[in-house]
């Protein structure tokens, strides 16, 4: 009982609230394996409710959080005014920058052409092996990933973006059909397994035929003259390389795949 006083009088019901609110949010984010945005949301929106409902359920707690607000009194301690202040100034930033958020112009290609992760035959991936020394994410050595980095801001940087945001300095100029994918983004590799990342490096965009501007980085080996505008670009070694950086330094993690790795391949 004595701690909950305490609590009460260091920490009004309101910046209680944001406190909850927000570190329901951050536990979100950084749960493993990862959660889409669009789940997160949808979550938080039940948050917030069950702050409403708890708020407005008793008269007490109704005055308590006005209070906080419009009854203010110089005799408050410091650290009261602190929140107080701070929460008047934080709420009101939120807000507006959602609000903008939500009505700033941005682009979204039309839904019949946009394929994010288009879809490929479970024989084609099967073909695909992945290297030993690349299977599995806890043996990545890590020259391997620093090979990747460079490898990956010489070729890929300018388009995904030096910090794989997919804003780099070219990305404006594929605003269609689909910009330069985003890899910090819960919804791109943390989806993926390692063949069919892989295979889309491998494949690029195949002249839009996936609703990509991506060109062919990596020559199969039944097409070695495949015309493209980086065709030979990356070695496959090269291109896994880069492919452990990628999530690496995005901290996901590869979905695991049924196709076993190739036993035989070696570094």
């Amino acid at each position: 009982m004595r701690l909950r006083e305490a609590w009460r009088a260091r920490v009004p019901l309101p910046t209680s609230v944001v406190l909850i609110v927000a570190g329901v949010y951050l536990a979100l984010k950084l749960v493993r394996p990862v959660i889409p945005g669009s789940v997160i949301l949808l979550y938080m929106g039940f948050v917030i409710a069950g702050a409403v409902i708890h708020v407005t359920l008793d008269d007490g707690r109704i005055r308590r959080f006005a209070d906080f607000f419009i009854d203010a009194s110089a005799r408050d301690p410091g650290a009261i005014r602190a929140q107080r202040w701070a929460l008047l100034a934080v709420i009101p930033l939120l807000l507006g920058w959602w609000v903008y958020d939500a009505l700033r112009p941005s682009y979204a290609p039309p839904v019949e052409i946009f394929q994010r992760h288009p879809t490929v035959g479970e024989e084609v991936l099967k073909r695909i092996v992945v290297p030993a020394w690349a299977a599995e994410p806890k043996a990545w050595r890590p020259e391997d990933v620093a090979t990747g980095k460079r490898l990956y801001e010489a070729n890929c940087a300018v388009c995904h973006g030096e910090k794989l945001d997919g804003q780099g300095l070219a990305a404006e100029a594929f605003r269609y059909p689909i910009r330069p994918a985003n890899f910090t983004d819960a919804g791109t590799i943390a989806q993926l397994t390692l063949p069919y990342v892989y295979w889309r490096l491998n494949v690029g965009g195949l002249q839009n035929q996936f609703n990509s501007a991506m060109p062919k980085w990596v020559a199969t080996a039944d097409e070695p003259d495949a015309s493209s505008l980086h065709t030979n670009d990356l070695a496959p070694d090269e291109a896994w390389r880069v492919i452990l950086y990628l999530y690496r330094a995005t901290g996901f993690e590869p979905r695991t795949s049924e196709a076993p790795a190739a036993e035989h391949a070696k570094h």
